[in-house]
């Protein structure tokens, strides 16, 4: 039979197309892992391109009301200390609320009763993520670092820079090697799918229709990432969702082969 459908269409058939899933398990070749691999970059393009736009806005018109406010941090042998009177609070330019607490005498042990999200004591850092949870660091291993306004300035030029870059292609590289991985398990979930139609389609063909299977998961994912919208358990409905239509496309090759 003759290919019908190019990875062009890819991007919007996979999302309803059984003809489409078809078409990529019985006329295509290959594994689909060099679709795979554009889409991932074409997405990572985007969502780098708005953490620019973020991290110059963050730079240009959040930074210059914050940075000054850092006192000189050192560290010593895993502990900190600082050349302020303690404890040192940093305010929020623009609400006038604590935005981060610094004491490395020992007498501030957590946020609770302050609108702090960041913590440094002698030992390290805790701040308080989105969800309300708290997590840090420690500067274990630490043999002898200064923070100061310098360095301050060089980190921000930098970040604004070629932030988005670095987050770029740690992204690509780790999303690409995620899924190589998640398509290779769905592929063997596959075999068992066409058991049940009675067929036994090559592990390439299931690899390719895996690759179609995620290819809503990421568009949706990427999409969601950009607008800022949490979908509820993200993770069990983007597993859920690619098994449907992981299900979906093995059907329409089983249903063609028995035709």
């Amino acid at each position: 039979m003759t290919k019908r459908y190019t990875p062009f269409h890819a991007p919007v058939m996979a999302f309803f197309s059984l003809g489409f899933y078809r078409d990529v398990g019985l006329n295509w070749k290959g594994t689909g892992f060099a679709y795979l691999f554009v889409l991932l970059t074409i997405c990572w393009v985007l969502v780098s391109a708005q953490i620019h736009f973020s991290v110059v806005e963050l730079v240009e018109t959040k930074a210059p009301g914050i940075a000054p406010q850092i006192p000189r941090i050192t560290i010593i042998k895993d502990e900190a200390s600082v050349d302020v009177a303690q404890p040192y609070n940093i305010m929020n330019p623009e609400n006038g609320k604590v935005l981060a607490l610094i004491d490395t005498t020992g007498k501030t042990l957590s946020l609770e009763g302050t609108d702090a999200r960041v913590l440094m004591t002698r030992t390290g850092v805790r701040y308080k993520k989105n969800d309300g949870k708290m997590t840090g660091f420690e500067f274990k291993g630490v043999k002898h670092f200064t923070l100061d306004q310098q360095k301050i300035s060089a980190w921000l030029r930098m970040f604004r820079n070629y932030g988005a870059i670095v987050i770029f292609f740690i992204g690509i590289l780790g999303s690409f090697v995620f899924r190589i991985v998640q398509t290779l398990l769905y592929a063997a979930i596959g075999l068992l799918f066409a058991r049940g139609y009675k067929t036994r389609p090559a592990y390439q063909t299931l690899l390719r229709i895996s690759v179609m299977a995620i290819t809503p998961v990421i568009i949706v994912n990427t999409i969601s990432e950009m607008a800022r919208v949490t979908i509820p358990l993200e993770g069990v409905f983007y597993s859920i969702a690619a098994m449907v239509y992981l299900l979906l496309g093995v059907k329409a090759v089983s249903d063609q082969k028995e035709a």
